[in-house]
């Protein structure tokens, strides 16, 4: 009965405490504290008191049956544990830690590094309580973390200083929440009880010869050659150098840009499952002559079983060849040559004769345009015939032969 009237005493008062610690050096109070009214974190505990306004009964968790002290102002409290101090109808809850028992200095202190982990191991105890109810807590301790980061850009790794402020209830095991790329050294200043006690935090350091950095990491980019301007009557013509598609045939320069410590990388590059190529460089050019949907995966190893694979999608455009049958060399900018709309073509010709019969143009270059022109003069407007050939990087052959007129018109 008494146990349980007191738990509910317990639970039911306020964040109002009336117990104060005293010692040598003060104390760290948190107050209003998950599941007591305060904490009050010691130096030392050897020299420290807990004191009450009047005669008070004292209870140590988990025994709230039997007191420590009956009748007392004042106890000498042990450390880690919570109280119920009972002075007439009040009540009250405090925890106490003995911060000499968790303080980080001296403590061993260690990175457990993985491919795809980073986490720092200290020999410390957590300052754990438990509420009357047996619930235990954990007393969050303000840390700070700097090493050196090596950062990503869309291009490059480049090697910072980071600086990390972390608030931890669990310091035995940190984790950096990312990988650290590259040995690096690794200091650790804790926490605000030091801070509050010596004037400074304490200071723990991981030498850069003690981590045995594992992991790995890439920026994968793709560089599609571009085409020239004169090439605007290409349909789909790359003029962006991150695209992956268009027409054939695709030049792309392909880069991993990987961190230092990858050492193996394989590219293969398939078409319908099969297997074009493969190579082991950090970057690899290919083109792709015919069209049709490729796939270049990349695999990137180090010597510690670490990997990275990424796959990039590239689409070389079915061909196709348009003939306009109109044309104004008039020099106002707009359709002043008779070009073809073109896309993936590996070959190509196209002559064209005047009513007679005569050659007045030919060209094997699809971009290239008969301007209008003949031995440098001016042609005559009229109906002029051409024949085109040609043969798609898919395969597709074409011919075609028709009549496109030539008008002047005004400019």
């Amino acid at each position: 009965m008494l146990l349980t009237t007191l738990c509910t005493l317990a639970l039911s008062a306020g964040a109002e405490s009336f117990v104060t610690p005293t010692s040598v050096t003060t104390p760290f109070v948190i107050s209003q504290a998950e599941g007591v009214n305060r904490i009050y974190v010691f130096e030392s505990i050897n020299d420290a008191q807990l004191t009450a306004p009047a005669m008070a009964d004292w209870y140590a968790f988990p025994d709230l049956t039997t007191p420590v002290a009956t009748a007392m102002t004042a106890i000498y409290p042990d450390d880690a544990t919570t109280y119920l101090v009972v002075m007439g109808t009040q009540r009250d809850t405090v925890a106490v830690f003995d911060y000499s028992h968790y303080r980080l200095a001296g403590k061993p202190f260690r990175a457990m590094l993985t491919c795809e982990t980073s986490t720092l191991v200290l020999d410390v105890d957590d300052m754990i309580y438990n509420d009357l109810t047996g619930q235990p807590h954990s007393v969050e301790r303000n840390i700070t973390l700097q090493y050196t980061h090596y950062e990503r850009d869309s291009v490059s790794w480049t090697p910072n200083e980071k600086k990390q402020d972390l608030t931890i209830n669990h310091p035995r095991t940190i984790n950096l929440g990312h990988k650290l790329l590259a040995p690096t050294q690794i200091d650790l200043e804790g926490d605000q009880f030091a801070d509050h006690f010596y004037g400074t935090p304490d200071l723990l350091r991981i030498e850069k010869d003690s981590v045995q950095a594992v992991a790995i990491d890439f920026i994968p980019r793709s560089y599609t050659l571009l085409r020239g301007n004169e090439r605007e009557n290409e349909v789909e013509r790359v003029i962006d150098e991150s695209k992956l598609e268009g027409s054939a045939p695709l030049n792309i320069l392909f880069k991993a840009n990987a961190s230092p410590l990858a050492t193996v990388f394989l590219w293969e590059i398939t078409r319908s499952s099969n297997i074009l190529t493969s190579r082991t460089e950090t970057e690899t050019r290919y083109q792709f002559e015919q069209s049709g949907n490729y796939e270049v995966k990349l695999h990137v190893t180090n010597d510690f079983g670490c990997e990275c694979d990424t796959t990039f999608h590239v689409s070389a455009k079915e061909s196709m060849l348009a003939v306009p049958n109109v044309f104004t060399p008039n020099g106002d900018g707009i359709n002043d040559e008779f070009r073809v709309a073109y896309r993936s073509i590996r070959t190509f010709s196209m002559a064209v004769f005047d009513r007679w019969q005569h050659e007045v143009y030919s060209s094997n270059d699809p971009s290239r345009g008969w301007n209008g022109t003949i031995n440098g003069r001016p042609a005559a407007e009229s109906a002029y015939t051409y024949i085109v050939e040609a043969v798609g990087t898919d395969g597709v052959k074409y011919k075609k032969k028709g009549i496109v007129n030539l008008l002047r018109g005004k400019k």
